[in-house]
């Protein structure tokens, strides 16, 4: 998979509409391109084909659903030691659906290398995501909202600087 960014796939069924804006705005925000890949792909077929790309790749589609090819896409990620994104959907009144915390509690315990969460829409309460113990990295409002563009360019700087850590190359299985 990618030697540097992370694979970003969303906690659960995330709209695709949703999901290809906000990784289209972090991919242009980080100055390269975006591959996208669908949960019905054989994940050991994407996950060889796209090794030493320098792209941001993401999964579409529920990546813990079972593949018919047998496991998950997670399974299939922690095997081979992808770093991995979530993102969570959030809610207009600044919660969190459970499928966050559930997603991130099944990258634990399938030993997949989790760099962080990102909230995708919904209103941002720094306080309420760092009550919750998870490692939120930022904020995706929608393209409409006055915070655009200052979210995505702030989520883009800390992916960047995350791409010198261990944990985003891989080269750990601590989680962040």
């Amino acid at each position: 998979m990618s030697k540097g960014f992370p694979l970003i796939l969303g906690a659960g069924p995330i709209p695709e509409l949703a999901m290809r804006h906000a990784c289209e705005a972090i991919a242009e925000s980080c100055g390269c391109g975006l591959l996208s890949y669908a949960c019905g792909e054989s994940p050991h077929n994407v996950l060889a084909s796209t090794k030493s790309t320098r792209d941001l790749v993401r999964l579409c589609g529920d990546a813990a659903r079972f593949h018919r090819d047998g496991g998950s896409w997670l399974e299939a990620i922690a095997d081979w030691r992808q770093p991995v994104l979530l993102l969570v959907p959030g809610d207009a009144d600044g919660g969190i659906p459970g499928v966050g915390p559930a997603y991130a509690a099944l990258c634990r315990e399938l030993k997949v290398p989790l760099v962080g969460l990102a909230q995708l829409h919904g209103a941002w309460d720094r306080t309420e995501r760092r009550k919750d113990g998870l490692p939120w990295r930022g904020w995706i409002p929608a393209a409409e909202h006055h915070d655009h563009n200052d979210a995505v360019e702030t989520f883009s700087v800390w992916l960047r600087r995350s791409l010198l850590s261990p944990v985003a190359t891989g080269a750990t299985s601590d989680q962040a």
